[in-house]
């Protein structure tokens, strides 16, 4: 909508304005004249419940924030003036246009985004005794001004004020239930994990767990030196040694939000790493994660990933990544990695590497596992699984209670020793296929021990 607000005038006076120019609709919402309203400016986009809402836009395409998520569960109405067309912003059209997509033969549909704009939406809430209007003001603060000032506004009666304040604060506050949430998806919670929880050795405990914790009461330090607040940090080895449990320790630990994106699906854009950062920075504190990133970008240059290499180094050196943002990647094997990703200092703070655990990790495991083993069936499990992963013990622990369930009784040492030899038989077949079944019997790590 066109306000016609002079160019010279204040910002409250420009708020009043426009809200006056609603002023008989906005009257008959809430149930009050505008002189017992309060208008309350906001940061959160408040009137995009109305995308989905009123317009029945499905919700992959009604994007919103977390706030605007959360308040969607205390929704129980909306609507708009008949008066205007409600203006909508549109975004994230594929950057090429392709000839499957046109006549219907590609069964991905076309990624995009609409965003409420402009004409005001009219909410009943549950614990608000009134309804409130939410509207968004766009407007020119003046000739030399170089853009657009929005300004998100709520127009409530004097009499909900306080309930809408609490509202308010009730969104804002941060929710330290730690969730994962993949690139334009829900969020997803995640499976709580304490650090005491992994068999770590003594190397990834410092590198990792101790800095980690150490970073988040480092802020002020790194205020005062003006040196950015972010972190980054690069676990590698082979799989199923604990890199993404490791992860969910990182998130439980400080009850952070994570975001994530596959590096792999065709069409992914640089516009989409950028947003990742964005979506990840609108909620600070928090963790972006990338998974097998020497696939992504390997110094082969022999990548299938479609986003620039240039466009991730943009990342890392802080240009996306802004402040209160940890980075964490993962990958098999670093030496694969193009050397430009950790060619420059500050890119990934820490290399960790995974490894298989040795002969004192593996035993750990076993006593985390509570078999009730003696000494000698002990010595014996950990003996006859160098080599293993973690998760092939783990594996071998679920196979022994198969085992000892067929016999209606407790495992016994002679139940693991017997899925230990069953497991190294299948992997080891299945190594002289394939170099990524995480077993390789004359590399175990027992002799890092010492």
């Amino acid at each position: 909508m066109n306000y016609q607000l002079h160019n010279f005038a204040v910002r409250p006076t420009l708020i009043r304005d426009a809200v006056e120019a609603w002023g008989p609709w906005i009257e008959s919402q809430i149930g009050c004249r505008l002189s017992d309203a309060v208008i309350l400016e906001i940061k959160h986009n408040v009137a995009q419940i109305a995308v989905e809402t009123v317009l029945g836009v499905e919700q992959s395409r009604a994007g919103a924030s977390r706030i605007t998520r959360r308040l969607k569960t205390f929704l129980v109405g909306a609507q708009i003036p008949s008066a205007l067309p409600p203006v909508l912003g549109y975004s994230k059209r594929p950057t090429q246009l392709r000839f499957d997509a046109v006549f219907g033969s590609d069964p991905k549909p076309v990624r995009s985004r609409v965003e409420w704009q402009d004409v005001p939406v009219c909410l009943s809430l549950r614990s608000i005794p009134d309804p409130i209007v939410a509207l968004n003001l766009f407007y020119q603060p003046g000739p030399d001004a170089n853009a657009e000032t929005e300004a998100r506004l709520l127009i409530v009666s004097r009499r909900s004020l306080e309930h809408v304040i609490r509202l308010l604060e009730l969104l804002d506050a941060r929710d330290t239930t730690p969730t994962l949430t993949p690139l334009r998806s829900e969020p997803r919670k995640i499976i709580p994990c304490d650090w005491e929880d992994l068999v770590l050795n003594e190397s990834v405990r410092s590198l990792l767990q101790k800095d980690f914790e150490s970073f988040w009461g480092r802020e002020a330090f790194f205020r005062e030196r003006h040196l950015p607040f972010r972190r980054g940090y690069l676990l590698h080895g082979p799989p199923g040694n604990g890199k993404s449990t490791a992860i969910r320790a990182m998130m439980t630990s400080r009850g952070l939000s994570a975001f994530t994106m596959s590096l792999f699906v065709p069409h992914v854009t640089d516009a989409d790493l950028q947003e990742l950062f964005e979506d990840a920075l609108s909620q600070r504190p928090a963790l972006v994660i990338f998974e097998d990133l020497d696939r992504a970008f390997p110094r082969t240059g022999e990548s299938k990933c479609p986003i620039s290499l240039q466009s991730l180094l943009n990342a890392l050196d802080g240009v996306a990544t802004g402040e209160g943002l940890v980075v964490v990647a993962t990958a098999n094997e670093p030496a694969a990695l193009d050397p430009a990703i950790l060619r420059r200092p500050g890119r990934f703070d820490r290399v960790v590497r995974f490894g298989n655990p040795h002969r004192s990790l593996r035993e750990q495991f076993f006593l985390k596992m509570n078999l009730s083993l003696d000494y000698q069936a002990l010595g014996d499990a950990v003996a006859n699984s160098k080599g293993f992963s973690f998760a092939q013990l783990r594996e071998a622990v679920v196979l022994s209670a198969q085992f000892a369930d067929e016999r209606n009784n407790e495992i016994e040492g002679a139940d693991l020793l017997r899925a230990l030899d069953v497991l190294r038989e299948t992997m080891v077949h299945s190594s002289a296929h394939s170099n990524r079944a995480g077993f390789t019997p004359e590399a175990s790590e027992d002799e890092e021990a010492a």
